[in-house]
């Protein structure tokens, strides 16, 4: 039986993690010291001061004509209240003269400010004018974080323009030990921001059979593109230490990294021709697979993924991906047959070619 390959396209694909676009930094302070993953070294901070309006240079353009078509404005969000404590949210704009479109604006700086209007965070981006436009734009607000065992600010933001579901970012704000500490840099990665939920998971018993409590934790949901499906992917909050980290991390038998599982988005193509996969038992191509017929309607379930993820930190950001897009493994159920399929053919087949 001849395989065929199917031509649809996943409607939400999201661009490999190599083509995302890091920002261009200009000066990023601190009031208090950024608490780094565990496995990477935290980088040496500077004390922030309070900042006024810095004035815009623009490359390419004379400085009169800068002034015409250039106008600044200082926006404030806030205030929250944290632990008894009152923290503002200032960003400061340019923007086009005349224009009102999201495009012909750009955020320049902005920082996290106590009662007092003292920076406790600052983080300032290029603005680059020419030709009467500005070649990118940075769009940043804040929101408080209440989460269920701490509370912060949360500040996202956005780069335009930016490969397909990437440009996006979110970095944590905590309270620890009384003061509004940064517990990530800015978590980047190519799939948008899903929002925070608790999780809660139940440990197996303990020797002797005494059931241990349910253990909660708070997470940062993602949704990362693979080339065939999107994983949802957790980054959990520790209060405690101060930090972000990655919700799971797998291991073989042997203690070398693996890949985790992980809930998925699936998007299928229709399928119109008769075809056929290798299921699996298990996720490890050493097992012997099963030759399975699918239909064009046969009932397809997508189950989950296995997938390999990195986490980098950097001084100023955390960029986290999937690690090898071609070694993704696919848990399907094919008309009640239930197993793993891995490889471009047989993704095609399940209607789930790749892209972006």
């Amino acid at each position: 039986m001849r395989r065929s390959v199917l031509t649809g396209v996943v409607a939400f694909g999201i661009a490999a993690s190599a083509c995302s676009r890091q920002p261009k930094l200009v000066e990023t302070s601190h009031a208090t010291p950024t608490v780094a993953v565990a496995t990477h070294p935290a980088p040496a901070q500077q004390p922030a001061t309070p900042s006024p309006a810095l004035p815009v240079t623009p490359q390419a353009q004379p400085a009169s004509q800068a002034v015409l078509n250039l106008v600044a404005s200082d926006q404030t969000e806030g205030p929250f209240q944290i632990g008894g404590q009152s923290f503002t949210f200032v960003k400061h704009v340019q923007g086009i003269n005349g224009k009102t479109s999201g495009d012909d604006s750009t955020v320049e700086w902005w920082e996290l400010r106590d009662s007092a209007g003292n920076a406790v965070y600052r983080r300032q981006y290029p603005v680059d004018f020419q030709n009467g436009t500005l070649d990118e734009t940075e769009s940043v607000d804040a929101r408080q974080l209440k989460a269920n065992l701490g509370e912060g600010i949360l500040v996202e933001g956005g780069e335009l323009p930016s490969a397909p579901d990437g440009g996006w970012w979110v970095q944590v704000f905590g309270l620890i030990n009384g003061n509004l500490t940064t517990m990530s840099g800015a978590l980047r990665t190519d799939g948008p921001f899903l929002g925070e939920q608790v999780e809660k998971y139940q440990p197996g018993p303990m020797p002797g059979g005494q059931q241990q409590q349910a253990i909660s934790h708070d997470v940062l949901k993602f949704r990362i593109w693979t080339g065939n499906v999107s994983i949802i992917y957790g980054v959990m909050i520790d209060w405690i230490q101060g930090k972000v980290r990655p919700e799971w991390t797998c291991t073989t038998a042997q203690g070398q990294p693996a890949g985790c599982r992980y809930p998925i988005k699936a998007d299928p193509a229709p399928r119109k021709d008769l075809t056929f996969v290798r299921l699996f038992p298990e996720p490890e191509s050493g097992f012997t697979p099963k030759h399975v017929v699918v239909k064009p309607d046969s009932k397809i379930e997508y189950i989950e993924a296995q997938a390999s993820v990195s986490w980098s930190t950097g001084q100023d950001d955390v960029n986290f991906g999937v690690t090898d897009p071609g070694n993704i493994w696919l848990h399907v159920k094919i008309d009640g047959q239930d197993g793993w399929i891995s490889g471009e053919e047989d993704f095609d087949a399940v209607g789930l070619p790749q892209s972006g």
